[in-house]
C-alpha cells in the first residue's frame, strides 16, 4: 500500500494523482448531495464561424480586324465552399466527440472513467522497477502522457457504452416535447447532410439538439424550422425558417 501511495505522489504521476483526487471528491460532494450528477455537463456547441471572401472580376476584351469581341467577366465567389468545409469540420468534430459517447451520458461520469484509467496506467507504467521507466524518470513520464491519453479515451468509450442506453431510458426531456413545427436558432453551421446543434425555446425554456439540413446550407444563427425526426440518428431535419 505505501508503495502504491509513493508512486502516486511521485512527480511521475503527480498530476493525474491531483485531477483523480479531484474526481473522488466531486463524487464525495455527489453523495452528500451538494453537486448534482449533471452539475458539469455541457452541450456539444462550437462555435466556429468562417467566412472567407475572394471575389475575382476579369474583364477580358478582344478586338481584332475581322469585328471579333469578346467579353468574359469571371466571378469566383469561394463564400460557399468556405462554409461548407467548415461546416464539415464542425460536424466531424461532433461525430467524435459523440463516438466517445459525450452528450449521450452525464459528463462527469465519462470524466471519471478517463481519469481513473488514465491514473491507473500512469502509475503502472512510472514507479521504481517498472517495466517501462524502472527509474522513475520524468522524461519517460512525459513520453507516456499522449499514449495514455488515447487509451484511457477507449477504455472510457468502451466502459461508458453499456450506460449509454440505460441513460438514454431515463432521460425522457426531448421525448416528452413535440418539436416539430418548432422554430430554433442554429448554434453550428450545418453543412448539407451533415449534423449540426440548433436551440429551442419550448415551455419557457431552452433546449439543444442535434438537426440536419438534407439540401442548403445553413448558417450558424440563422432561423430553421423543424419538419421531422430522423430517430435512428438521433436528429431532427430542419430547413430555413423563411421559406415557410
Amino acid at each position: 500500500m505505501m508503495e502504491l501511495i509513493q508512486a502516486a505522489l511521485s512527480a511521475s504521476n503527480l498530476l493525474w494523482t491531483v485531477l483523480f483526487v479531484l474526481v473522488v471528491l466531486y463524487w464525495l460532494s455527489v453523495v452528500l448531495g451538494a453537486l448534482d450528477i449533471e452539475s458539469f455537463d455541457m452541450d456539444l456547441d462550437a462555435d466556429v464561424d468562417v467566412d472567407v471572401d475572394v471575389d475575382v472580376d476579369a474583364d477580358i476584351d478582344v478586338d481584332a480586324d475581322v469585328d471579333v469581341d469578346a467579353d468574359v467577366d469571371a466571378d469566383v465567389d469561394a463564400d460557399a465552399d468556405t462554409e461548407v468545409a467548415a461546416g464539415a469540420q464542425v460536424s466531424w468534430w461532433i461525430g467524435t466527440l459523440r463516438f466517445f459517447n459525450l452528450g449521450k451520458l452525464p459528463f462527469m461520469i465519462l470524466f471519471s472513467l478517463f481519469i481513473l484509467s488514465a491514473w491507473s496506467i500512469s502509475v503502472l507504467l512510472n514507479h521504481e522497477g517498472s517495466f517501462y521507466n524502472p527509474e522513475n524518470t520524468i522524461t519517460l513520464a512525459l513520453i507516456s502522457i499522449l499514449p495514455n491519453i488515447l487509451v484511457s479515451a477507449l477504455i472510457m468509450k468502451i466502459l461508458s457504452s453499456p450506460l449509454v442506453p440505460i441513460f438514454a431510458k431515463l432521460d425522457t426531456s426531448v421525448k416528452a416535447i413535440d418539436y416539430k413545427g418548432k422554430v430554433g436558432t442554429v448554434l453550428t453551421e450545418i453543412a448539407p447532410n451533415s449534423v449540426g446543434q440548433i436551440k429551442v425555446f419550448v415551455n419557457d425554456s431552452v433546449s439543444t439538439v442535434s438537426a440536419k439540413s438534407i439540401e442548403k446550407q445553413i448558417k450558424k444563427g440563422q432561423k430553421v424550422l423543424i419538419v421531422d425526426e430522423l430517430k435512428q440518428e438521433n436528429c431532427f431535419v430542419v430547413v430555413p425558417a423563411d421559406e415557410h
